[in-house]
């Protein structure tokens, strides 16, 4: 009995439970055909019979022994079907567990799936030209006329990807070289210090801000210049108030007193730009007569000035 117990891994003394299955074709399951749950084995086939019914969907009944500590694994909208591990491996019922939160009971039924038969599903003409282009395939390559053929036949593939690798390696070579821009970046300290450069700069004056030093620190830290620019926008918001309150921006008294100035200027100009002196040209063309006559006695008394200058003796 200590061997039995042994040979059957410590499962004979388990409490066990049957569950049903009702399929359309038992062919290759029989007694002894494992039950698996999720890729994991639960039972065994015990018997494969005729149902009785007329469905053709229940045509097999088949009786299962599962382990009752399984049962809780085993939800109640599982699917069972029949599969097997290869095309000549023996079946076994293949359960995939669902999302219900119930489980089966104990000689519940297990809801089945028919699987499509492969070699139904299979055009046998399409399969042997798949079939002829995979021999043909291999063929080339055993020829060496398609690029995998010339890789693994020929040495043209390798030494072009052999010269590639050289052309990157010498690049990066190239890029390497501390005379070189990216190398330069890689090997010196060039782009490091013009990038502290200003980090210190600022640094620096932050502490000098904040030591006291310059404008802004002793603005900072002097409570007596900022009391003093307080006063100043205290000055200025005053006299801003005394110009609001003034006269002139509360009433309209000497805005109409001024409008009523620049009216008199106004008419004033207008009256001598129509007075007759600048309108009429008889009095324009006297004067102008009267100064070229003045002109030309000028001119002559310049020129004959005996003619003017007549002394009478008593």
């Amino acid at each position: 009995m200590v061997l039995v117990y042994l040979l059957t891994g410590g499962t004979l003394l388990k409490p066990k439970t049957h569950l049903y299955l009702y399929i359309n074709d038992a062919t290759g399951l029989g007694p002894q055909s494992p039950v698996r749950v999720d890729g994991i084995g639960v039972g065994v086939v015990d018997w494969v019979k005729f149902s009785g019914s007329k469905d053709p969907n229940r045509i097999i009944r088949v009786q299962m022994t599962i382990e009752r500590e399984r049962l809780p694994s085993i939800t109640e909208d599982s699917i069972a079907q029949i599969s097997n591990d290869s095309f000549i491996g023996d079946k076994f019922v293949d359960v995939t567990t669902g999302k219900a939160p119930g489980h089966i009971n104990e000689n519940g039924e297990l809801h089945f799936k028919a699987q499509p038969d492969l070699m139904r599903s299979i055009d046998l003409t399409d399969f042997e030209h798949q079939l002829r282009l995979v021999d043909d395939t291999l063929a080339d390559i055993e020829r060496g006329q398609s690029p995998i053929g010339q890789f693994v036949v020929g040495d043209q593939v390798y030494n072009s990807m052999r010269r590639r690798f050289m052309e990157l390696e010498n690049s990066l070579k190239t890029a390497g070289a501390t005379n070189a821009q990216i190398g330069g970046l890689l090997y010196t300290d060039a782009m490091y210090r013009q990038i502290r450069a200003p980090v210190l700069q600022l640094d620096r004056q932050i502490a000098l801000i904040q030591s006291g030093q310059g404008g802004l620190g002793s603005f900072l830290r002097d409570p007596a210049q900022f009391q003093q620019f307080r006063s100043m926008l205290q000055d200025l918001q005053k006299t801003v108030a005394e110009v609001r309150n003034a006269d002139f921006m509360k009433s309209g008294e000497s805005y109409s007193g001024w409008s009523d100035t620049v009216a008199s200027l106004a008419r004033q100009v207008d009256e001598i730009n129509a007075s007759r002196m600048l309108n009429a040209s008889d009095l324009y063309e006297g004067w102008t007569g009267a100064a070229r006559e003045m002109q030309r006695n000028l001119k002559d008394f310049r020129e004959n000035p005996k003619k003017y200058l007549r002394l009478k003796v008593f």
